[in-house]
This record gives C-alpha cells, sequence and structure tokens, in this order.
C-alpha cells in the first residue's frame, strides 16, 4: 500500500520533521510506503480527475484547504479530510459546530469582521464582549497554533492594546475559564476510541499549558465523562484522529477548549509512551481496504 504525508512546504522545524519521521517508521514497519510530498509540489489543474499515479490515501498534515479539496476532488482519500481540517483549523468554526452539537466549550463571541489592513479602529464592542463574558477574557485569533495566539485580557483597556495588534486578522473572545488556568488535558482520538491521554500543565504561571510554552506533561486518566466528551467532539468535526483539549469547571465538569486535527503526537508519546503514528496509520489502511 502506498500513501502520501503532505506537508507544508515552507514550514520548517524540529517539530514537524519528528512527526514526519514517527509516521515513517510506523509505516515501513506495516509496510505501507510513505512518501513525503510539500504542498508545493502537488501542482494539480481544477478540476482534475484523474486518478493516474495517486496513491491508496494520503496523511493531510497541512492546511492548505483548496489542496486538499482538489485532491479529494480527484479519488484521493485524505485522513483526515479537507473539511475536517478545515472545521479545526478556524477557532471559530470549531466553537460553532460544538455548540451547535450541545457539546460544552467556554462561551464565546466572534470578533468583528474588518476590510481594513490596519485593523479594528472602533474598539467599543470590546465594553459589550466584557459584559457578556467577564473578566478577565481569552482572546484568541481565529488561526493559530501551539497557543502563541491566545492572550488573556484583564480589563478592556488591555483587550483594546491585544486586538488592535491583529491587523485585520479574525478572532473570537472567549470566557476565562478560571479553574482551568494553565491546566487541561490532551485526549488522543483515533478511530474513534481513546488512545493516549496526558495532562499539561504551566510551571511559570501562564494561563496556557501549551508544552511549546514551557508547560510540564504527565500522563493521565481523565474520567469518563471527559473521554466521550472528546470522542463526540471528534465525531461532530468528522475526524479520524484528534488531539482533544479538555478543560475542566469549578464543579470538575468537563468542557472542549480547542480540538487539533493534526496533533504534534511526539510529546504524547514522551509523556505516555504512547505511540500514536502506528495506530493513525492502521486505522488509514483498515478504512481505505473497507471502501475498495
Amino acid at each position: 500500500m502506498k500513501a502520501w504525508l503532505i506537508c507544508n512546504s515552507y514550514l520548517k522545524s524540529a517539530k514537524f520533521e519528528e512527526i514526519y519521521r514517527l509516521l515513517s517508521v510506523a509505516g515501513e514497519k506495516l509496510g505501507i510506503d510513505i512518501a513525503l510530498c510539500g504542498n508545493a509540489e502537488l501542482l494539480f489543474p481544477i478540476p482534475d480527475r484523474n486518478r493516474e499515479e495517486l496513491p491508496d490515501f494520503a496523511l493531510f498534515w497541512d492546511k492548505d484547504i483548496p489542496l486538499g479539496r482538489n485532491l479529494e476532488a480527484r479519488g484521493l482519500r485524505l485522513f483526515n479530510s479537507a473539511a475536517a481540517v478545515e472545521a479545526c483549523d478556524d477557532k471559530r468554526r470549531t466553537q460553532l459546530m460544538l455548540a451547535s452539537a450541545d457539546i460544552p466549550m467556554p462561551a464565546a463571541i466572534n470578533g468583528p469582521m474588518t476590510y481594513d489592513p490596519a485593523g479594528i479602529r472602533e474598539l467599543s464592542f470590546l465594553q459589550s464582549a466584557g459584559e457578556i463574558l467577564g473578566w478577565p477574557m481569552v482572546i484568541k485569533e481565529a488561526f493559530g497554533s501551539f497557543g502563541m495566539q491566545v492572550h488573556l485580557a484583564r480589563s478592556r483597556s488591555e483587550a483594546e492594546q491585544i486586538v488592535s495588534t491583529f491587523g485585520n486578522r479574525p478572532f473570537l473572545m472567549q470566557r476565562f475559564i478560571s479553574a482551568a488556568a494553565g491546566r487541561d488535558v490532551r485526549i488522543n482520538v483515533v478511530g474513534g476510541k481513546v488512545a493516549a491521554c496526558m495532562e499539561r500543565r504551566s510551571r511559570n504561571g501562564d494561563f496556557r499549558s501549551n508544552a511549546t510554552l514551557g508547560g510540564i506533561v504527565a500522563p493521565a486518566d481523565p474520567p469518563e465523562s471527559a473521554k466521550r466528551l472528546a470522542v463526540r467532539a471528534v465525531e461532530v468535526l468528522g475526524l479520524d484522529f484528534a488531539g482533544v483539549d479538555v478543560l475542566f469547571d469549578d464543579n470538575g465538569a468537563p468542557m472542549i477548549c480547542e480540538v487539533n486535527s493534526n496533533p504534534h503526537f511526539a510529546t504524547t508519546l514522551a509523556a505516555t509512551g504512547v505511540d500514536l503514528a502506528p495506530l493513525i496509520l492502521q486505522h488509514c489502511r483498515e478504512k481505505t481496504e473497507a471502501a475498495k
């Protein structure tokens, strides 16, 4: 069986390279010939339904949605699908889809859209948002990874300072869950089943728990309610696999923070000893064979 591992041609880092290595090693052990392909290498007419030289499936480890949709139009099965990756890539879309399915999440409000490349010049809406969501308030750019585009505003003036740096980049505002400050649980789901869980904690007072920002990780065994919630979120978003970040409120009830369609599972491997690469590839192979 042959597969493409589609990555971004212009995003180079040790974190991504380690993921590609783990998937390639797992593929070799499972008898899956994996070819690493940058999105700049995959140039096809639109539309193009020629299946010649296509692999059996592709791991879509990029967020080039137009490319993904074009490949799907040609009949190539992507894991995860372009629609599922798009749903996770835009935090506003994730919030809407999950909340519409009655999956608990922190209350949120989309920031207004602007056409001005300099950004939003009139910020009085932040007063209304603060009255609804309270202070402090979490402000997230709609697109971002590793917690780097997530901010905490303790007042309207801080919110104005944060939003004024966005230009015309889209964002949303979210209620701050004080009980979850600096802590969450990453629940990795593959093929509708929980595969590995780890707790992430900040060790420097940051309200974000991301390991990239200095957080520490450890194996975790969250309650079944949290696991069911993670599996349900993955199902609603149409994902084959994902890393689901779960928060817990003052009463210990779980809620979804974010869902990652392309989880950086090297940290999970280090924390739990569970290598998700063979689990993901085995799922892809089974789904591909079942579709023939």
